[in-house]
């Protein structure tokens, strides 16, 4: 996997197609030389990577196999009211790193941002995460912890005879990096070590993201790649070992001159073309037709859709369309209301930034998310 990542950053170095490329090749250091050299031979990758996608794509897990899916649960408020997946956002949350460690800048110096996430009635996720910058490197520093909690479960035994209870949780810990090239480039990148307990069953992985961000600041215009959570397990929990879920993320943001409004569009799951799961035998049997999934469909399900209203300097609504979440969650012959949206707010402070998010999973499902940013010493020039 850690191959086919370096391939995918290749090619997204490839696609953008710009006269000076950030000096990071995962985790490689390579001279202005060498990036125009690259710039020069761009046709060439471009063929190379063609040629091979076939073999990158399938090194990949698809569908709902890998372990550790609590990695793709949004944390952050601006994040969940934005659909749930941005790497692109003019970053005001800190939480935003978790989808690209591109996104933390200088801004982010001393804040220290916690989250509330109440999933179901005895499930809730909790994340916190403290900025840092150093001034001589230029650099920003993040630590973060993310607790995803299930409550209290009955162990058995093969028989069904209890054997007591225990508390099942999953953690990730991560230390992630930021650093500029140029004007208009930042580059960084997140290390994770995630962990599970159920019980007698456990599991520790090791993962990294790796992301680039492009700011064009005179129009008002920020492109984010991200290639999310490679790496491997330590230790497995039952012998065999899974894949992570591995996640290639392309977006764009883009906010209007004349008028307060800031669109993002978000491609999800880049390296995987179908998305959707038909179960053709299931919908035979209950509904007497197979549901066949058109091109079309397939195509926007990647997509997810994000706008902010900006009111001022102190409050921003936020709503967003993930398509795929309505498509996956959608019950055929059932009304499906609000499946996939979701909306919220921010409200901006002195030293504090608060953001509150719903997300709709289903027309009777819903979860709602508290994000609180503190800063904690005065702002400096």
């Amino acid at each position: 996997m850690f191959y086919s990542a370096k391939r995918i950053v290749s090619l997204m170095l490839v696609v953008l197609r710009v006269k000076e490329f950030p000096p990071f090749l995962w985790g490689i250091f390579i001279s202005r030389r060498a990036c125009l050299l690259l710039n020069m031979t761009l046709r060439s990758i471009l063929a190379f990577v063609l040629l091979f996608s076939t073999s990158i794509i399938r090194s990949q897990t698809l569908g709902g196999s890998s372990a550790y899916s609590f990695m793709k649960l949004p944390m952050g408020g601006q994040l969940s009211a934005l659909g749930g997946k941005n790497v692109s956002l003019f970053a005001s949350d800190l939480g935003l790193i978790a989808e690209n460690p591109a996104l933390l800048k200088k801004n982010h110096h001393a804040f220290v941002t916690t989250t509330f996430n109440k999933i179901a009635p005895t499930t809730n996720a909790l994340q916190g995460i403290g900025a840092y910058h150093h001034e001589k490197s230029n650099t920003s520093f993040a630590l973060g912890v993310v607790h995803v909690l299930y409550g209290q479960e009955t162990q058995t035994d093969a028989s069904g005879n209890s054997l007591g209870s225990f508390s099942a949780y999953d953690q990730i810990i991560s230390a992630s990096f930021a650093k500029s090239y140029g004007n208009r480039w930042r580059y960084g990148a997140s290390l994770k070590l995630a962990h599970s307990n159920y019980g007698l069953f456990r599991s520790t992985g090791l993962a990294a993201d790796v992301g680039l961000t492009y700011y064009d600041e005179g129009n008002k215009l920020q492109i984010g790649f991200v290639a999310k959570n490679m790496g491997a397990q330590l230790k497995t929990y039952g012998g065999n070992p899974e894949d992570l879920p591995f996640d290639l993320v392309m977006g764009v943001t883009k906010q209007l001159e004349k008028a307060p409004l800031r669109f993002s569009i978000t491609a999800q799951r880049l390296h995987q073309f179908d998305l959707l799961y038909n179960d053709t035998l299931y919908n035979n049997e209950n509904f007497g037709s197979s549901n066949d999934v058109g091109l079309a469909k397939k195509i926007f399900s990647h997509f997810v859709l994000g706008t902010e209203l900006l009111l001022g300097d102190k409050l921003v609504v936020l709503v967003g369309y993930n398509v795929l979440r309505r498509n996956e969650l959608s019950i055929k012959n059932i009304a499906s209301g609000l499946t996939g949206f979701s909306y919220g707010l921010q409200l901006k402070l002195n030293r504090l930034n608060f953001y509150y998010a719903r997300s709709h999973y289903q027309s009777t499902l819903a979860q709602n998310q508290l994000t609180l940013s503190i800063r904690l010493i005065a702002n400096q020039k």
